[in-house]
């Protein structure tokens, strides 16, 4: 398991300050008060967290609640310093370990999750913090192809974490977000080459990795990631891990195309219940296969 942060100032540059609220020195205050994220005056429902009952562990054994996993060395309600703003979010559950859920067979391959990510992180087009592909299999007239939508898992053993040599990852007890710093990034791509998700991203032209921040400041506020909130086919939904959505019946560490979970232990469900072919192919170029267990 990954040691959590114990600096509560980390989140200053921790890479969520590129977009995602209000820029420095100028604050938008809401209704509410909070300075943190605008919401809109009519946020639709589904964009917002709704965590009743929340489990005691995870599927791996893990406290969800991450400050009872620190065993009370780090104090609660501390504030992540979103760009600069030392102001606490009104999240009750801003403790515990959120995950991403993903029913498969809602994908339309519609790209609209990376285009709100890149749009909300203000990423250039040569990089993405989350990416849509697919697998594919079968033969005519059985073809059977399946899309699968994937940024960071935000893992509960984060190969990123320990691979890299400034110390520029940690993993929050806020949310157990594992944020990164690009200033304390000396861009030797380490951590992009052992994520087996394809999180980081190390930026050509700057020198610097970044990659999702899990959406901290909209999850201050009680909002779901961007990118969770623009999916157009209810494939993406996000919450306290282990809590399956409304009218969803599986949550399952993998699916077909998704590297061993026994890696990272990352903090994503699927659901996945059509039936597909007994091999499944990545068509991009690498030459991988992936085969039903």
């Amino acid at each position: 398991m990954a040691d959590l942060n114990t600096t509560p100032d980390f989140a200053a540059a921790a890479g969520i300050d590129t977009g995602n609220s209000a820029p420095a020195g100028r604050e938008t205050r809401q209704h509410d008060g909070s300075t943190l994220w605008e919401m809109r005056t009519h946020e639709q429902p589904y964009a917002l967290l709704s965590d009743k009952k929340i489990a005691d562990v995870n599927r791996y054994g893990q406290k969800i609640d991450l400050l009872e996993l620190t065993e009370g060395r780090l104090p609660a309600n501390r504030p992540l310093f979103i760009n600069e703003n030392p102001e606490v979010g009104i999240n009750p559950n801003r403790n515990k370990q959120h995950a991403f859920f993903f029913t498969a067979d809602n994908c339309i391959g519609c790209h609209a999750c990376e285009a709100a990510c890149s749009e909300k992180n203000e990423n250039p087009a040569h990089i993405a913090f989350r990416s849509v592909g697919y697998v594919e299999g079968g033969s005519y007239p059985d073809y059977k192809r399946m899309n699968i939508s994937m940024a960071c898992n935000h893992c509960d053993d984060p190969v990123c974490l320990k691979g890299c040599p400034t110390r520029a990852y940690t993993k929050h007890v806020e949310y157990g977000a594992v944020l990164q710093d690009p200033e304390t990034c000396f861009g030797c791509g380490y951590c992009t080459w052992v994520c087996p998700y394809n999180a980081p991203q190390l930026d050509p032209v700057k020198g610097q990795v970044s990659k999702c921040n899990m959406c901290v400041d909209r999850l201050e506020v009680g909002l779901k990631p961007a990118c969770v909130s623009a999916c157009l086919g209810n494939a993406l939904d996000f919450g306290v891990v282990e809590n399956i959505p409304e009218n969803r019946e599986e949550a399952r560490v993998s699916i077909p195309g998704f590297p061993d979970p026994s890696i990272t232990h990352p903090n994503i469900r699927f659901q996945q219940v059509k039936n597909l072919p007994e091999e499944m192919n990545r068509t991009d170029s690498m030459p991988v296969k992936y085969h039903k267990d």
